[in-house]
């Protein structure tokens, strides 16, 4: 059966959210298990516009409108298979680069389900790459270059695509694999300053960010960022800093738990209240005096914040964040509010497949559930920036 460009028939915006969630629950603690998911996408996609979890390296942003365009020679009633072909074959010379870290089919190859167009379709359209959103399909057929003749006889050449110039040889032959050439990292540079202005996202385009530092609020790059940058990361850092708290508490009690219900070996429970304990001695007071509302508020401005956020996820973080501003965190490992309203929440977004208190979902219990701190997508967003600030110091 001949492979063809399908899509799910809703925006770019729930196309990409469905593909991040369904990344996420292959990833080693990763899993939203107390539903914060929603905000936590809501800040990214403030800080970092367009961004995803999936998107590794920068020239994918190249490589797809490049596949776009060669599939385009083809008969159109062959262009479809053609550009499937196409996605598929840049696998094996990207493989055989010098870095082939990011690359996507690493393991499954030619099988790979997800193509490169597919995950990096609303980036592509967020950033102005595409000259304006549509479908792959209609993108497919409009691939090629269009001669235009204005009435005083002046010729311009039209394109649904505004990219550099592919490299000889693609896309059988990428030597220079992820590595972006200069005038490819200015040309992105430029796409994301002029349709993300103002972002953190922009201003790291500009300044790089340390690639050790384990979340954007500990950058040194973070000085310089715009007033409005900041502002959204630090209602960033403080939800992130105080919803710790809350992801490290249920896996203290699903430690304790699993020590009374299982007959596991491997206790966590002094791992996670040392955690706990951890996070007490570091909460900044302006984190304990955090609000929901203001943070609301912040990507109301920024164009961000959630459609409807559901009246239970509003009520458990607003109890949490009431119990961190008024009672001692130090002892939150023994406050019984706390424990009540994380079990309580727990039942609410697993239903039956809630641990706690289940003595065979606790068998299974890896002993990491969601216990990371938010950071928003900084690490896939470094690869990113990273790659642009290689390009741009080549010759």
């Amino acid at each position: 059966m001949p492979s063809s460009i399908t899509w799910l028939d809703v925006s770019a915006d729930e196309q990409r959210r469905m593909r991040e969630l369904a990344s996420l629950f292959t990833l080693r603690d990763s899993r939203d298990e107390l539903g914060l998911g929603l905000l936590r996408d809501a800040i990214a996609d403030a800080l970092f516009p367009g961004t995803s979890t999936l998107h590794t390296r920068a020239r994918y942003l190249l490589f797809v409108p490049w596949c776009f365009q060669h599939a385009a020679r083809a008969n159109p009633g062959q262009r479809a298979r053609r550009l499937d072909e196409i996605e598929r074959a840049i696998i094996s010379p990207l493989r055989s680069s010098i870095d082939s870290q990011g690359l996507l089919g690493e393991r499954a190859g030619a099988a790979l389900k997800n193509l490169p167009s597919s995950v990096y379709w609303s980036m592509l359209q967020r950033y102005g790459i595409l000259s304006h959103p549509t479908s792959r399909a209609d993108a497919l057929d409009m691939s090629s270059p269009t001669r235009r003749v204005d009435d005083d006889g002046n010729t311009t050449i039209a394109s649904i695509w505004s990219v550099p110039t592919k490299p000889d040889g693609f896309p059988e032959s990428i030597p220079e694999g992820f590595a972006l050439r200069h005038d490819e990292a200015a040309w992105l540079r430029d796409r994301i300053l002029e349709h993300a202005n103002g972002s953190l996202l922009a201003h790291l385009t500009q300044v790089a960010p340390d690639p050790e530092s384990s979340a954007p609020w500990t950058d040194a790059a973070i000085r310089t960022a715009p007033a409005r940058a900041r502002g959204v990361m630090e209602q960033g850092e403080d939800f992130s800093a105080v919803m710790l708290g809350a992801q490290l508490l249920y896996n203290y009690l699903l430690a304790v738990d699993a020590d009374r219900l299982t007959s596991r070996e491997d206790s966590r429970v002094d791992h996670y209240r040392d955690a706990l304990d951890g996070w007490a001695a570091t909460l900044a007071p302006r984190a304990r005096s955090w609000e929901l509302e203001e943070l609301i508020g912040t990507l109301r401005a920024e164009g961000t914040v959630p459609s409807s956020i559901p009246r239970a996820t509003r009520q458990f973080i607003t109890e949490w964040s009431s119990i961190v501003r008024e009672s001692d965190v130090a002892a939150i490992a023994d406050n019984l509010d706390a424990q009540t309203i994380i079990r309580r929440r727990e039942r609410l977004t697993k239903g039956a497949k809630a641990r706690l208190g289940n003595a065979r979902r606790l068998e299974t219990w890896g002993g990491a559930s969601g216990s990371n701190r938010l950071t928003f997508r900084w690490s896939t967003v470094q690869g990113v920036v990273r790659d642009i600030h290689e390009g741009l110091k080549r010759a």
